[in-house]
């Protein structure tokens, strides 16, 4: 079942939102578990992992951004949609934090429901991809089985693909471009002559760097850089071709 979790301070905005996502339930037949939250504290201390997180950027001595980056790094696939009085603030939180979306309070029920449905279709489009194995051939000429999103990235060191995943660290024979070519469908993308990396563990990107959900730091081409922020963007909000 689908968990999602609003967390505000406000009692009002979390009344008004839940009203929006109960009624989207019923008018969608979608059925999903929903939890809500007075504190970023709260939530963090629950452990409840939420596919979906509504999240104010500004709660009471608290910062909306720190809480969705510690719970981005419990879960990189969680989609967080911010909330926030001022839209400076919504920018700052889309800068510092992988969001999926943001809303500057108060929201509309037409908005909370389109936002909704492009998160559940990205959500079933990361159920479906995470269900296949792709296949690599190894320095050794064994078969590789691994799952997409268990892949950060793939470095071309010493003329071999070096393949940084969740668990360890594979070599495989290959180009950066062949790779590039055979990983695009899911979510992947050359940001360096040497590295394609997975655009869904992107934490953060700067004028030359990327940093992935595992802490890593990977180069980032001055000349790829408006084009991978362009493709990241697409791939958050689930519009990317099939």
């Amino acid at each position: 079942m689908i968990r999602i979790a609003i967390c505000d301070t406000k009692l009002q905005d979390r009344i008004l939102l839940k009203e929006f996502l109960n009624s989207y339930e019923q008018e969608s037949n979608t059925k999903y578990c929903l939890k809500l939250f007075a504190s970023g504290e709260a939530l963090l201390q629950s452990r409840f992992m939420p596919h979906i997180l509504f999240l104010d950027v500004v709660m009471d001595h608290q910062d909306g951004i720190r809480i969705g980056a510690e719970m981005k790094k419990m879960n990189a696939d969680t989609l967080i949609i911010y909330t926030a009085d001022l839209g400076d603030k919504i920018t700052t939180a889309m800068n510092d934090v992988h969001s999926f979306g943001f809303f500057v309070k108060p929201v509309e029920k037409e908005k909370i429901f389109q936002i909704l449905s492009d998160a559940l279709a990205q959500i079933r489009h990361i159920r479906n991809r995470n269900q296949e194995k792709l296949r690599f051939l190894s320095e050794s000429n064994t078969i590789i089985h691994l799952d997409p999103m268990d892949i950060y990235y793939f470095e071309y060191v010493n003329r071999k693909i070096k393949i940084a995943a969740k668990e360890n660290t594979f070599i495989c024979k290959g180009t950066v471009r062949e790779i590039a070519a055979q990983m695009e469908t899911y979510g992947f993308m050359i940001s360096h002559q040497s590295f394609v990396v997975n655009l869904f563990h992107i934490e953060k990107i700067s004028a030359q760097m990327l940093v992935m959900s595992n802490g890593e730091a990977i180069p980032l081409a001055q000349k790829r850089a408006s084009a991978v922020r362009k493709r990241m963007m697409q791939t958050v909000k689930g519009t990317v071709d099939e």
